[in-house]
């Protein structure tokens, strides 16, 4: 039988071919009848399966090798003239409407006896039959696509039926349209989920209320703190036995977590529903990205105390609904989990559920803003006057609405600028890239390389693996050449249970911050690895069309309404170099292509005009594209007007309607593909001392995330040459170019070409007379004040100015512009002289030295004109952030919901005599007393501050050891301690640790008893040396009665240890923390040579400093070392 029309094969030979098959193999003719006999085969489809039916009525089949080798071979018939057809067409329109065929054509070979489908009368829809197992007939839909073209990625489908449908049909298929875009197949599946709630919910309301309270008397009877869906999973046809929220593995998950010194929370909507979240102090950012990098990034980032938050929503109440291979669980797939992924900043450890509600809302009301009218043509612009009115506004609104002021509370979920391209990877491929993992045992570099690789060619997983998965495997190399480099997170998949469900929160946020450190070596859009030989400080886009069209017209790229208000006086100086630029053609390529700019023009012929009334407009002209654009400070007012919750914020496109998009998308793009880091100084304590008020002052940093590393590494080596360079490690000098140079100096840095030009043309002096008309700024001259490592000897020139030809040598600090109100003829690069004077002394620094200035090298002083100019240590303002952010302190109080989760105790399985297994109370278990230990941990001091790669990583081990074996204890009181996980705060090197269940013979133990005392509440202290050096244990709580007086216990007189075990001589490498513990606690129990007794002021906890005196003089007493470097484990 061939196959219709739609296949993919044009015809097919009559299927006698089963018979030529079996002939070939009987007569052993393989080489000559067998291969085309098999094509034949393969070309049947599934009438292969019928096999050949003979004259006398038999049937000839072929073997099940045979038959499978025919199925292969037509699915990479198939797919090989798919990628034909793509080859030549090339047609994004074709690809759709060929998945939406084939996708109608496998569900309609795949339907089972509940659903029936096949194609609509008409293009692009499709009939659907719905009945139960056992024939009843429920309904018959059909199901139109919004858009053929763009199935399966952006449409929509429509749902209607011809019938007199129940009620629970019609409200089922009225909300099909809200689904989003998705599969047929998975469509198909959402229906079948949710008629199968919808009729059992149409069943329960019909019972009797007899019936109900008996339900609800099973509901209260079942109810095990699990909730179990086996019955609802069993009408769709579910695996029964799984359940759709576990509580105690969630636990696990979270104590997971804390082990990685990350946060999680849990964040309840209602009775059935929650999201998750986990999060991580952004101070803690700069601890492995580098803090220039965070401020070019993003300068909220470090602007105050807050938490870098990653929120998993869409759960539909389901835990865990990842398996251990990362696909959805049964109970997933059930209640439709989609889960989604947002990416920002909280001033909490966890959002509120009504910052959650924001974050997560989809749609908001249009709410109409103030728009600003059409700017008013300027002829002769007052630039001075624009200056001093943008810095009177800009004092005003600091002094009103001190938005970045640090330490400040700011509410909410805040997205920053790299949320939409983080929140993209990780809900349009984190979960792939997860399950290739996973299932072909790799790393994430590899992971990543093979996902692409799919997308790339559309070939199956296991043919690219098989062909190439030598190659691809190679990119696990780079992760261990970025580790030189970079410091990546740990990865918690390396060390997970393999038939336990993947903690997804913890491994989601374990990469979140792997892409986050990486994120300038690959495309915001598309996410894959940069090819160009770019070092970019900021992260950027590839060259790929459409990445550009959707980073600039989409706004994938960073967030230009934030940049606007952020900082609009570098926006407005970026606007304004390009104008320049583009007016005397100075940029080489203008646009990058694929921005899809359309426009009005009148002298176009009507013939190419579009049925929205515009042109496509391939090359921009400065003046009726950008003069357009309203002046950058109304953009900034009519972005902050306040808008209500629910509401939708203002837009660009609403301060004026008759600029046209494309003047928008250009504004886009001046800011986006700024890859250097500009931010106008605006406080004395950071500007450039004698530069002159004429002379505006921005920060300015070119080159990738290391390059102030290599710089520093320079400057070492030069060091090592030079005696000079070891007391004047660096000099400063002035670089000038024409104005039109800098849009693309400050793209692309000062490269060589830039500098020669810089010089051909009068180091200069050349004026250009054109500038943007809304422009604040209204440039006429712009300067770069450099650091370069001090080896002139080794530089190409050295007199009158410097040439150097080693890029990691400079590094710009500073951007100097002047206005048009402000310049004269003189004022050329002679102004800024750069002479040597031979060796001279220092001039004497001013009284106030509460600035740190660059010690210069008197030799080459830079001036500005007669005066000698200071320029303050260039990372004083950023550690001076840094310690801001370092000295806050993070008090992390989990509240009701997440303790519910944290202190949740599973039943205990016991053996009974009978040899059955059963449940045993946990009451005569012991029990943690939460009051108690804040008690003694009232007055306890800050957590040790220094801190090593080795360390934290073998804390993180030891700690996850600990809770994994509390976790699995028979119970606590065998187990003999505890660690309290809610107070496990965001500092390893500090634990809280209980001691109880003494021996009830025990002095010690009666007197506890007796007191009331729950259980010794210790603190240990972790060095930066661990696990090489010894940790510090002390008493918090009881007090002990002191050996001096009869006391005994092994207990310092401070409330110290007193274990050789603990010293230098006697910590060994091998030894686990609960090995430890278990000899501390052997050693409190000791009656040699005195038993433990309580002291009668046993409530009085003990201080640090007498516990490491008393620590200090039993060491000194029996001889012991004390460890390296002791006295800072205080500090």
């Amino acid at each position: 039988m061939p196959p219709d029309d739609d296949s993919p094969l044009e015809s097919v030979r009559p299927s006698f071919a089963i018979a030529a098959v079996n002939l070939a193999r009987l007569t052993g003719n393989t080489t000559t009848v067998l291969p085309m006999a098999l094509l034949d085969c393969a070309a049947l489809g599934p009438d292969v399966m019928q096999g050949y039916r003979r004259e006398d009525g038999t049937y000839d089949h072929l073997s099940q090798e045979d038959l499978t080798r025919c199925l292969r071979a037509r699915e990479m018939l198939v797919e090989g003239r798919l990628q034909v057809f793509n080859a030549i067409f090339n047609s994004t329109v074709f690809w759709s409407w060929r998945s939406l065929q084939n996708h109608m054509y496998d569900c309609e070979r795949e339907a089972d006896a509940e659903e029936r489908v096949a194609p609509g009368e008409e293009d692009g829809s499709f009939d659907c039959v719905i009945a139960h197992s056992e024939g009843k007939h429920v309904a018959t839909l059909t199901f139109l696509v919004s858009e053929a073209s763009e199935y399966p990625s952006d449409h929509t489908f429509f749902c209607s039926s011809q019938e007199d449908l129940p009620g629970y049909v019609l409200r089922v298929i009225g909300t099909i349209h809200e689904d989003g875009s998705a599969t047929i197949q998975k469509t198909l599946m959402r229906l079948l989920e949710k008629l199968a709630k919808g009729m059992a919910t149409s069943e329960n309301n019909s019972q009797t209320d007899d019936d109900v309270e008996d339900e609800d008397l099973e509901d209260d009877k079942n109810d095990a703190g699990v909730y179990n869906v086996d019955d609802d999973m069993g009408m769709l046809g579910a695996q029964p036995g799984s359940s759709k929220f576990d509580k105690y593995l969630l636990q696990r998950h979270f104590n997971e977590i804390v082990a990685y010194e990350y946060y999680p929370d849990i964040i309840p909507f209602g009775a059935s529903d929650f999201a998750l979240s986990v999060s991580l102090p952004a101070k803690s950012l700069a601890d492995t990205i580098s803090p220039r990098a965070l401020m070019a990034w993003d300068k909220q980032l470090l602007s105050r105390a807050q938490y870098l938050t990653l929120l998993v929503s869409e759960l539909r109440g389901v835990y865990p609904f990842v398996e251990h291979d990362a696909t959805f669980t049964h109970s997933a797939h059930f209640h439709g989990v989609a889960p989604q992924f947002r990416v920002g900043l909280t001033s909490d450890y966890k959002p509120t559920q009504a910052d959650v509600s924001e974050a997560i809302r989809k749609f908001g009301l249009k709410e109409e803003f103030n728009a600003q009218p059409p700017p008013v043509p300027v002829k002769k612009p007052d630039f001075r006057a624009a200056y001093e009115d943008q810095a009177i506004e800009d004092s005003e609104a600091a002094k009103e609405e001190p938005a970045g002021a640090a330490g400040e509370h700011v509410a909410g979920f805040r997205s920053f600028s790299l949320s939409s391209s983080l929140e993209s990877l990780l809900n349009g491929h984190f979960l792939r890239i997860l399950q290739l993992r996973v299932q072909y045992k790799l790393g994430w570099a590899t992971a990543e390389a093979l996902c692409w690789e799919v997308e790339k060619t559309q070939q199956p997983v296991g043919d690219i693996m098989r062909l190439r998965g030598e190659h691809i495997r190679r990119e696990d190399a780079v992760d261990v050449y970025l580790s030189q480099s970079y410091i990546l997170p740990a990865d918690p998949l390396l060390e997970c249970d393999p038939v336990e469900p993947i903690n997804i929160p913890l491994v989601a946020f374990s990469y979140l911050m792997r892409r986050l450190t990486l994120c300038t070596r690959y495309c915001l859009v598309c996410h894959q690895p940069l090819q160009e030989d770019l070092s970019a400080l900021k992260p950027y886009v590839c060259s790929s069309r459409l990445c550009t069209y959707q980073y600039y017209s989409l706004n994938r790229g960073p967030s230009l309404e934030y940049e606007i208000c952020a900082n609009p006086g570098a926006v407005d100086l970026l606007v304004s170099l390009a104008y320049i630029a583009l007016a005397e053609a100075a940029n080489d390529a203008p646009l990058p292509v694929g921005m899809g700019l359309r426009v009005p023009c009148r002298s176009a012929p009507a013939a190419k005009m579009g049925s929205d009334g515009l042109f496509d407009f391939n090359k921009l002209s400065h003046d009726n594209l950008i003069d357009q654009l309203p002046p950058i400070a109304n953009i900034k007012k009519h972005l902050e007007q306040p808008c209500k919750t629910g509401r939708a914020k203002p837009r660009l496109q609403d301060i004026d309607k008759s600029v046209p998009q494309a003047a928008w998308s250009v504004l886009r793009w001046c800011v986006a593909s700024c890859t250097a880091h500009l931010e106008e100084l605006q406080s004395e304590e950071e500007q450039v001392k004698n530069i002159g008020p004429e002379w505006k002052q921005f920060r300015f940093s070119v080159g990738a995330p290391d390059a102030e590393a290599k710089h520093r590494r320079a400057i070492v080596q030069a060091q090592a040459e030079s005696t000079r360079a070891r007391e004047y490690p660096s000099l400063y000098a002035f670089h000038g170019s024409p104005t039109k140079n800098w849009h693309s100096i400050i793209r692309h840095g000062l490269w060589f070409k830039h500098i020669a030009n810089g010089r051909s043309e009068g180091n200069g002096k050349r004026i250009h007379y054109y500038c943007w008309r809304n422009s604040a700024s209204g440039i006429a001259s712009c300067v770069a004040l450099t650091e370069v490592v001090n080896l002139p000897s080794k530089f190409v020139y050295n007199r009158e100015h410097f040439v150097v030809d080693k890029t990691d040598w400079i590094i710009c600090r500073y951007l100097l512009v002047m206005g048009w109100s402000d310049w004269s003829p003189n004022v050329t690069l002679n102004y800024f002289q750069m002479i040597d004077r031979g060796p001279q002394e220092a001039p004497e620094q001013d009284a106030d030295d509460s600035i740190p200035y660059v010690k210069m090298d008197p030799t080459y002083p830079p001036m500005m004109g007669v005066e000698r100019i200071r320029i303050p240590e260039p990372t004083h303002a950023l550690e001076k952030i840094l310690a801001a952010r370092r000295e806050e302190f993070f008090p992390v109080n989990y509240d009701e919901d997440d303790l519910a989760i944290f202190n949740a105790v599973p039943p205990i399985q016991a053996m009974h005599p009978a040899g059955e297994v059963g449940v045993v109370s946990i009451e005569s278990d012991w029990q943690h007393d939460r009051e108690w230990v804040l008690k003694a941990i009232e007055h306890i001091a800050p957590p040790p501050t220094e801190s090593s790669i080795q360390a934290t990583a073998a804390l993180q081990r030891e700690l996850k050891a600990l809770l994994q074996e509390q976790k699995t204890a028979k119970s606590l009181k065998e187990l003999g301690w505890y660690i309290p996980t809610d107070l496990i705060g965001d500092n390893l090197y500090q634990w809280i640790v209980e001691l109880h269940s003494f021996n009830k013979d025990l002095p010690i133990a009666k007197e506890m008893d007796q007191r009331g005392v729950n259980s010794l509440v210790f603190e240990i202290r972790f060095p930066a040396g661990f696990p090489h050096a010894p940790p510090f244990f002390r008493i918090l709580k009881p007090r002990f009665l002191p050996f001096s007086q009869g006391g005994g216990g092994h207990v310092t007189l401070g409330g110290a240890m007193c274990l050789d075990l603990l010293t230098a001589d006697g910590w060994l490498l091998g030894y686990s923390i609960s090995a430890v513990l278990l000899q501390v606690k052997l050693a409190i129990s000791s009656l040699d040579p005195k038993p433990a007794h309580l002291a009668p002021n046993w409530d009085t906890p003990y201080r640090m400093q007498e516990a490491m005196e008393g620590f200090k003089r039993a060491a000194n007493f029996h001889g012991w070392k004390i460890p390296q470097d002791f006295d800072r484990i205080a500090l």
